[in-house]
């Protein structure tokens, strides 16, 4: 059986692990740099979206029908996304 063996030369054990660590750290600051961590969806009921809104529960079944707002159903119930509404108040608003 035989080995693959690597030889470096004019560099000390110091500075090749100083090297390899510095890669790596680099590496991973690039990564920290591209990373968005994934909030968790929030889910609200359609009185808690009609409360945020300011309008009554026949209006957010209405825009619910009309599109303004994307319903979810979970289980038997209905959920709103809060990012969502969010969006959709911010495109009503404008």
């Amino acid at each position: 059986m035989s080995k693959d063996v690597t030889q470096v030369h004019h560099t000390s054990k110091d500075e090749l692990i100083h090297n390899i660590l510095k890669g790596v750290e680099i590496k991973l600051q690039e990564f920290e740099k591209k990373f968005q961590p994934k909030e968790p969806t929030q889910w609200l009921t359609k009185k808690e979206v009609a409360t945020i809104l300011s309008i009554s529960l026949v209006t957010v079944d209405d825009w619910s029908k009309k599109g303004i707002l994307n319903p979810f159903r979970i289980g038997n119930r209905i959920r709103f996304d809060r990012k969502q509404v969010e969006q959709a108040l911010t495109k009503i608003n404008n």
